[in-house]
């Protein structure tokens, strides 16, 4: 259900949190009020003033590590794939220093792997967080035609360290990219943060006010404030899936580039 939710446009889903927050929050006090009238609970506004600051203080720096340690996450993926790419690129040119029989099928088999991780293997760790046969495939193929290069020069024995150096690097980049995109934040920690919410949405409550329709704009504000932050987390915590994602976009450009190299003749 959370990730059919984060696949709604990111407008969508700030209306639905906006409407609820205010929606509850106006219920919430009808009820209260309706239960203990005004003056009830005059008596409590110093004594809930200040625990709520300390409460408030405490929810608000667990909420803001959670959503600094999944950001930082998403960042390091998109660096992830950004160095993917430039691996791949590597690749290609350290390739050119071997005969057309090598670099011919090796470029083919570049391009196939760029392609198949745009069309098939994001949409499959979006989904699954898992890795996609295709392009597992294809890339088995780059290894294969790596493991059967021979270098004739001291050259292209120079070379050769460079690819196998580079496969190991793309290795590491690729499986790094498919862990990334099943990480969750820990189920402890949800608990924590969703339990927590609770009192913190609640405690503006406990306050008197003459005026009901300044305490409902103070609990829905206190309200929004907190899903927005649990709105963050959801949409880090799956980094290439929803409207807040890593976007297929360095390896279309890369595929762009390496058609481009196909039509120039290597100087």
């Amino acid at each position: 259900m959370m990730h059919a939710f984060m696949q709604w446009p990111l407008g969508v889903s700030m209306a639905i949190v906006v409407t609820i927050s205010m929606l509850v929050s106006w219920l919430a006090v009808r009820q209260v009020r309706r239960i203990w009238p005004h003056p009830a609970f005059k008596e409590n506004n110093e004594l809930v003033g200040f625990t709520f600051a300390v409460y408030g203080l405490i929810y608000g720096v667990l909420l803001a590590f959670t959503i600094i340690v999944g950001w930082e996450r998403f960042a390091g993926t998109e660096r992830l794939v950004m160095q993917e790419t430039t691996i791949l690129s590597e690749l290609w040119r350290d390739s050119l220093a071997f005969p057309p029989a090598f670099h011919d099928p090796f470029h083919q088999d570049l391009i196939a792997y760029t392609q198949s991780v745009t069309d098939d293997e994001w949409p499959a760790m979006a989904e699954l967080g898992q890795a996609h046969p295709k392009t597992k495939a294809v890339y088995d193929q780059l290894w294969r035609l790596t493991y059967g290069l021979t270098p004739e020069t001291k050259i292209q024995e120079a070379y050769m360290t460079e690819i196998l150096a580079r496969m190991n690097e793309l290795s590491g980049a690729r499986r790094l990219r498919i862990l990334h995109s099943r990480m969750k934040v820990h189920n402890i920690l949800w608990m924590v943060l969703l339990i927590g919410a609770l009192p913190t949405m609640a405690y503006s409550l406990l306050f008197s006010n003459k005026h009901a329709w300044v305490q409902v704009v103070i609990t829905g504000s206190i309200t929004l404030i907190v899903m927005l932050g649990l709105l963050v987390i959801v949409s880090l915590e799956r980094p290439f899936s929803g409207s807040v994602s890593i976007k297929p976009e360095p390896f279309q450009e890369l595929l762009e580039n390496f058609h481009q190299r196909l039509a120039q003749p290597f100087p």
